[in-house]
Parts: structure tokens; C-alpha cells; sequence
């Protein structure tokens, strides 16, 4: 299959963004019931065709029992693992990257976090040659989240960005990708439709240019 690219690195986005778009970065009210230790998520995307829901991929991802996002699978429309993710993290257990596995990889690519000179994020992602093939610099908003990603390729050359934007509860609630021309694409908006007794939310629905496309189901597991 085609290796990383920089679509393939935007769709990594989330996944790799615990914070910003899983459930560690949605926030309880004071008035919710508090909030346990996640163990497990399970997210599944239907395409809606005719009132007709049509699987077309899912994610699981697992947590330790401190919160740390620790794996995560990427799930096609035929229920085969295309992609499997394992977090590293560093002493003070901060995230330093990930190690990943595409379809058909016997040896991991590498995804790296860093600090850059002007104090910014910076994610690379190397492949089995140790070989960069894409970079990202992080912008984030004064609650943490990722809010936007400048991306460039292994050339250094400047290929668009992706943008996210959030509600008080800090869920996404819309997202575009800019291309290095300036030129916006497919601008994605979500709505909240069903939370579990924890304020984590269990369904969304997505729409692209505001045409409904997708709705996406979760199955939230706790440790006990």
C-alpha cells in the first residue's frame, strides 16, 4: 500500500491528538458525575447514504490505568487492522512520539515529538530508513488544544495546514484542511447528538461543505 503521506498524516491527526479530539479532552461540569479512569474507546464511522448507515472504518484505543493513551488500531471498511500505534513517552510521562505499523510493515515507522527553537511543538514522522517524510509544527489554544498544524514535506516545502476549532466542552466542532495554495477543502462541522453518565460523547454526525455524510458511533470502557 501507499506509505505515509500527507493525507495519510492528516488523518493521524486525531489519533495521534489524544487530548484534542478523544475523550480526555472533553470537560465535566461541576454538576456531572466525576469522571473515571477510561480504559477503552471504541470509535466506528458509518456513511449515511439514503438513510442508510454503510460501515467504512473504526478505531480502538487503549489507556493505562493513569490515563495515558498507550495503543491505538486503525480498522478498515472490511474490519482488517491497516494500522497499529504504540505511544512512547518519556520519564516525567510526557508524549515523545509513537511507533507504527501501516498494512504490511515488518518494521515501524517512527512518529517524534519535539520542542522547537521558538518553543512549538514539532511532530516528524520517519519511516523504516529512519528517512523523514512529513512534518507538522503544532499550534495550540490557551486550553491545550490543537488548534492548528502546519505541514511540510520531507523537501521542507510548505503543504497546507489543518485547522480545528472547539466548544466549551472542548469537543470538536468544525475542521478544514488548507492546501499550500491557500485553497480550504472539504470544511467538516459535527454535531453532539448523545453523551454516556460521564459527559463523554457516545454519537456524532458529521457533515462536509454542511451536507451530512457520516455519523460516528462510540462505545466507552472504564477501569473500575
Amino acid at each position: 500500500m501507499e506509505k505515509m503521506n500527507l493525507k495519510m498524516a492528516a488523518l493521524l491527526w486525531c489519533l495521534l491528538a489524544t487530548v484534542a479530539c478523544g475523550p480526555a479532552g472533553e470537560t465535566a461540569t461541576a454538576t456531572e458525575t466525576p469522571m473515571p479512569v477510561l480504559a477503552k474507546v471504541t470509535e466506528e464511522q458509518y456513511d449515511v447514504r439514503n438513510d442508510s448507515l454503510i460501515f467504512t472504518g473504526a478505531t480502538i484505543e487503549n489507556f493505562s490505568a493513569d490515563g495515558r493513551s498507550t495503543e491505538l488500531f486503525w480498522i478498515n471498511e472490511r474490519r482488517d487492522t491497516i494500522l497499529r500505534l504504540y505511544r512512547k513517552y518519556d520519564a516525567e510521562q510526557q508524549p515523545i512520539g509513537a511507533e507504527y505499523y501501516e498494512e504490511g510493515d515488518t518494521l515501524p515507522n517512527l512518529d517524534t515529538l519535539y520542542t522547537d527553537e521558538a518553543g512549538r511543538r514539532v511532530e516528524a514522522s520517519l519511516n523504516a530508513d529512519r528517512q523523514v517524510t512529513w512534518m507538522s509544527t503544532i499550534y495550540t489554544d490557551d486550553r491545550g488544544n490543537e488548534v492548528l498544524r502546519s505541514y511540510q514535506n520531507s523537501k521542507g516545502e510548505y503543504r497546507g495546514l489543518d485547522s480545528l476549532y472547539y466548544d466549551e466542552r472542548n469537543r470538536v466542532v468544525k475542521g478544514f484542511y488548507e492546501n499550500a495554495k491557500g485553497k480550504r477543502k472539504r470544511i467538516k462541522t459535527y454535531e453532539y447528538l448523545r453523551d454516556d453518565a460521564y459527559a463523554n460523547w457516545l454519537e456524532r454526525t458529521q457533515f462536509v461543505n454542511d451536507t451530512l455524510r457520516q455519523k460516528h458511533l462510540r462505545q466507552l470502557e472504564y477501569y473500575e
